[in-house]
């Protein structure tokens, strides 16, 4: 599925130990946004209201992307070292479901992907199962009904709130907040949305930076850049996201930055698919 891509450094066991955890930790979802290296207390979490729930369930799907299959450019940095891989991510869905796949290969340690699948809901997207296959602590299920999420390798379960999205399912909440609502796409707007991992809940909060073009392998775009706001007074990690109007607000740059380590994933091909 992947060509291997062009990779000349020599790493020794430490380096591809640095590069293992950071391959896992930029795949599309598990994230470029999400390179603690400090494990933070979980944030505290509210139930979902009931009558917010029921109407979820009765109103019409909000509107999503279309099918789609993007390629990306991959390079960065870790320990002063550069490299390069290549991304590839799958959105599928037939208007009521959804399925959404994100793959990195890199050189030494291989491809890397995580999994979610969920239903859309008239507001949110609403995740059933999230699955990584470097790190089997983070997959996830949850419980619509009870308003629960629970890590699969521990068993542990917590309550959840409504709207919460996976680390993979939160790019296509993002662009169906984009696509459905002019108003957000102006410099300075702010979009929260809640992110759920098995080790932390937590808020995330984007703020419209700039509307302008993107050069890009795939040839030059418009976008829209978001960056992440800071999440505490000991964040200091720098993560930025472009969303364009030709891919139906799927993401088209991705930019990371924490601790002089760098990655950056920028499309090379947008490829549309037909729905299930």
């Amino acid at each position: 599925m992947f060509s291997s891509p062009v990779f000349f450094m020599a790493f020794s066991s430490s380096r591809r130990g640095a590069a293992a955890a950071l391959v896992a930790a930029l795949a599309l979802g598990g994230a470029p946004l999400a390179l603690a290296k400090t494990p933070s207390a979980p944030a505290p979490v509210a139930a979902p209201a009931p009558a917010a729930a029921a109407t979820q369930k009765t109103a019409a799907p909000m509107p999503v992307p279309a099918a789609a299959e993007l390629e990306y450019e991959v390079s960065g940095k870790v320990s002063g070292f550069g490299y390069n891989a290549t991304g590839k991510l799958y959105w599928q869905h037939d208007g009521h479901s959804y399925q959404a796949e994100q793959r990195i290969r890199a050189p030494i340690v291989g491809t890397r992907w995580q999994k979610s699948e969920g239903r859309i809901g008239a507001a949110f997207l609403q995740p059933l199962r999230f699955e990584d296959s470097s790190r089997k602590r983070r997959n996830m299920r949850f419980d619509l009904a009870a308003g629960t999420v629970t890590a699969v390798e521990s068993g542990q379960t917590q309550p959840v709130r409504q709207g919460g999205q996976d680390r993979l399912s939160l790019y296509f909440q993002l662009a169906a907040a984009m696509a459905g609502d002019a108003a957000l796409r102006q410099p300075g707007k702010r979009l929260p949305i809640w992110t759920v991992a098995t080790n932390k809940q937590e808020l995330w909060e984007f703020e419209v930076v700039s509307l302008a073009p993107v050069t890009l392998p795939a040839g030059q775009m418009p976008a829209i850049e978001l960056r992440r706001l800071q999440r505490n007074a000991q964040d200091d990690q720098k993560a930025h996201i472009w969303l364009s109007p030709q891919t139906g607000y799927l993401p088209v740059r991705i930019h990371f930055e924490d601790d002089g380590d760098a990655v950056d994933l920028r499309l090379a091909r947008y490829t549309p698919r037909p729905g299930r």
